[in-house]
């Protein structure tokens, strides 16, 4: 797959996140906000904590799952990220993953939201 194919299947899983946390009654706040470190895929309000959500879409099971492409480098740079977006006061704050499988036609096959993963 291309780099642009690649962007355009992270695209669709992203929406499809949004669609689904909106659904369970997170408000978006941001959405890929990013600084030197690298980039939040979605930035949510749970009540009063905000949530740092890393999507992750495959299309099929082919190589894997999108759980397997998530490691604690990848989680900790997630932390250094999300702790940047404060600049003061003590703010509840979360990392979820949401992965997202695709078919071939590219329509959700299966979402996941796995809640305070890091």
């Amino acid at each position: 797959m291309t780099k642009t194919q690649n962007k355009a299947t992270g695209k669709i899983g992203e929406d499809l996140a949004v669609e689904f946390l909106k659904d369970k009654g997170y408000e978006i706040l941001e959405r890929n906000w990013g600084n030197k470190w690298g980039e939040i895929d979605i930035i949510c309000r749970d009540y009063k904590t905000t949530v740092f959500v890393e999507v992750k879409t495959k299309i099929g099971l082919y190589f894997g799952s999108p759980e397997e492409m998530i490691n604690t480098k990848k989680l900790t740079r997630i932390q250094k990220i999300a702790s940047s977006y404060f600049k003061s006061a003590y703010q509840p704050v979360r990392i979820d993953i949401v992965t997202v499988i695709l078919s071939d036609k590219l329509t959700p096959e299966s979402i996941k939201h796995y809640r305070a993963v890091y």
